[in-house]
């Protein structure tokens, strides 16, 4: 019994770790993953790296060559434009449910570490731990698990094109501070429990979002076209 306990928790692990990643993007869009170099990496044999990507594959982040491996999905223009539509329609809709709990003590948390970026915004770790903790407020404590279901899984998609337009542009570290600034924005009305001032916060920073994801994928393409 306990065999079988820390088997799924190191298939879980590996998966996470991979997961996290793609998201990150340390493998990066269009990459090969080859099963045994991974299998290699991780230490493990090839059946836990096997199930990884099936499951990666079933929440979209990579496509399964067969006998082996996976490659990293890609991302186009038209696939922002999708995933943002989404988000748009349904984030805003949870945030402003959420703004009528009492979540203090989170939103407390969340104003002290983006306090910490607004002085040092190199802080990678500190910025995805606390951008993917305040995307996660905005639906966790609802009732509804299909809508936080759905809301984990399109902001898993839209967080590695996020990830990759702030790395993308040449001034990174205003692009953060535009995102944090953005969020405090949301902690003030969510703290506030304004609903309507919540949703108006969350549309406008999904909506920056996406044009900045979309002047990353030109900037890309732009980069692959002076290219010899």
């Amino acid at each position: 019994m306990g065999k079988k306990t820390i088997l799924k928790s190191i298939r879980e692990q590996i998966y996470e770790a991979i997961q996290k990643s793609i998201v990150n993007n340390i493998y990066k869009p269009g990459e090969e993953l080859q099963i045994d170099r991974l299998a290699e990496e991780f230490g493990v044999s090839t059946t836990p790296i096997r199930e990884a990507l099936i499951r990666l594959e079933s929440s979209g982040l990579v496509h399964l060559i067969p006998n082996k491996g996976a490659r990293v999905t890609a991302f186009r223009e038209g696939d922002i434009r999708d995933t943002w539509e989404v988000r748009k329609l349904l984030e805003p809709y949870a945030a402003g449910l959420t703004a009528e709990l009492d979540v203090n003590p989170e939103i407390q948390e969340l104003n002290a570490a983006f306090d910490v970026l607004e002085k040092g915004p190199q802080d990678g770790n500190l910025y995805i731990q606390s951008d993917i903790r305040l995307h996660e407020l905005l639906y966790v404590h609802l009732s509804n698990e299909l809508l936080k279901e759905t809301l984990h899984n399109i902001l898993q998609r839209s967080m590695r094109m996020r990830y990759f337009a702030e790395d993308v542009s040449k001034m990174h570290d205003q692009v953060v501070r535009e995102v944090i600034s953005e969020h405090k924005q949301i902690l003030q009305a969510l703290t506030a429990k304004d609903r309507e001032k919540t949703v108006e916060a969350v549309h406008r920073h999904i909506e920056n979002g996406e044009q900045r994801a979309l002047l990353a994928i030109k900037l890309r393409n732009e980069n692959r076209e002076d290219r010899p």
